[in-house]
């Protein structure tokens, strides 16, 4: 089982843009979820190999990818707004 994890700085607007080599569930959170007083967002695609996520307003977002594929390959990437 793969998991991947990153996090980007970005703004409201941008697209993130990720793809991997076997259906994977992708999840685009925002960090705001480290604090026990905040609900986070939280965008999710399931059983994908790719996702086109826009980010809803600006602030650090953590992108983690869970697969059960033993050599996942994957490309994380973003369009600005």
């Amino acid at each position: 089982m793969a998991l991947v994890k990153a996090s980007l700085t970005l703004f409201g607007g941008d697209t993130v843009i990720v793809r991997c080599s076997a259906p994977s569930r992708i999840h685009l959170m925002s960090d705001q979820a480290q604090s026990k007083e905040t609900l986070c967002d939280t965008l999710s695609v399931q059983d994908r190999h790719s996702a086109w996520l826009t980010v809803p307003y600006t602030g650090v977002w953590n992108i983690v990818i869970d697969s059960r594929s033993q050599s996942l390959e994957h490309s994380i990437s973003y369009v600005a707004a």
